[in-house]
Formats: C-alpha cells, sequence, structure tokens
C-alpha cells in the first residue's frame, strides 16, 4: 500500500498580531523512521494548540485516540484536504517558557491508492489547513485567558471572602473582650467600694 507522510509544525506569531508563516518542509521521527514533513509554529502554548486542533477536527465530527504523544484520526475525510478517507496523525512540541512558549504541529497523512490527488497537491491542501488553524488558535487562546482570568478572579474572590471571614471572627472576638472589660471594670468598682466601706469603719 503506497504510504506517504506530511508533518507540519505550527506557524510563528508576531505579538498579539497572530502573524502566522507559511508551512515548510522538515522531518519528524514516527514509527521509528524519520519523515519527510511540514513544518509550522506558533508562539503559544502547546494546550492552547491542541485545543484548537480538537475543536477543529470536532467541527468535523471526527474522533481522536492518543498515543505516545501523538494524537490520531483515523480513516477520517477532511473535505478541504481530500475527499479521500486518511490517516491523520498530529504530534505538538513545545519549546521556550515564562510566556514565550511555541509550539511546533506535525501533520502525518497515511492513504492507499484510492487517494485521487497527487501527493503534490495533497501537500499543498495539507499545509492550507494548517495554516488555517490560525484564527482557530486565536480562539482558543482567547478562550484559554478567559478562563484563566476567570480562575484568577475566583481565587481573589475566595481571598476576599477569607479576609471578611478572619474579620468577622476578630470583631466578635473584639466585642466579647470589650464586654470581658465592661463587666471587669464593674467587678472591680464594686470591689473598691466594698474596700472604701471596710477603711471607712
Amino acid at each position: 500500500m503506497k504510504k506517504f507522510s506530511l508533518i507540519l509544525a505550527l506557524l510563528t506569531l508576531t505579538g498579539a498580531a497572530s502573524f502566522a508563516q507559511k508551512a515548510y518542509e522538515g522531518r519528524i521521527r514516527y514509527k521509528k523512521i524519520d519523515q519527510p514533513a511540514l513544518v509550522v509554529e506558533y508562539n503559544y502554548p502547546v494546550n492552547v494548540v491542541e485545543n484548537a486542533l480538537k475543536a477543529k477536527m470536532a467541527d468535523l465530527r471526527l474522533k481522536y485516540s492518543t498515543s505516545k504523544g501523538f494524537i490520531s484520526y483515523n480513516n477520517c475525510i477532511v473535505p478541504s484536504i481530500t475527499r479521500s478517507a486518511l490517516d491523520y496523525t498530529f504530534k505538538t512540541e513545545q519549546s521556550g517558557k515564562n510566556g514565550k512558549e511555541k509550539t511546533t504541529l506535525y501533520l502525518i497523512m497515511e492513504g492507499g491508492n484510492n487517494i485521487a490527488e497527487d501527493a503534490v497537491v495533497l501537500a499543498a491542501k495539507g499545509k492550507s489547513f494548517l495554516e488555517g488553524l490560525t484564527s482557530n488558535v486565536k480562539k482558543s487562546n482567547t478562550i484559554f485567558q478567559i478562563k484563566k482570568q476567570e480562575d484568577l478572579l475566583v481565587t481573589e474572590e475566595q481571598k476576599l471572602r477569607s479576609l471578611k471571614d478572619d474579620y468577622e471572627a476578630l470583631d466578635r472576638k473584639m466585642q466579647q473582650n470589650l464586654e470581658a472589660q465592661q463587666k471587669q471594670t464593674r467587678i472591680i468598682t464594686s470591689q473598691k467600694s466594698i474596700l472604701d466601706d471596710l477603711k471607712g469603719n
């Protein structure tokens, strides 16, 4: 069975503009073999890119499985690439850290002799598909940032509630202390009165 491999590693973005570079040829090791690949990079973390990819494929009603870091969609049709059923396998790799993460996304396509397009056309369509993920990655990043901000807000609100609870506990303790002082003052006044009476005799 004739097989071919395409790999795309994700697009480079500049600043907030999410500028995507064109996919270019590279290589990736898959099934213990170095295979030719197309490579694109994004300046986003792996989870953002993977979520974008999975959302895109979910829109096509495709289900995936994972194995050894690879995400596979087997015997699937991606209309923008080909009407033939292929096995699509993706791989992500992250580099950079501290807010400067970059992700490389690889796409491997495998199919039989029933594919209508030749390898060159299929590769071009595969590049277009991955380059077209730019908007999905931007959306995924926005969703990720919203979720991150929501989680941060929840944490800060919990801190405020904790501080208020501490304040109320301290306020109750201070009130109890004040009442105890007033009671003690009355006791001392009473004892002084008794002492004064004794001395007056």
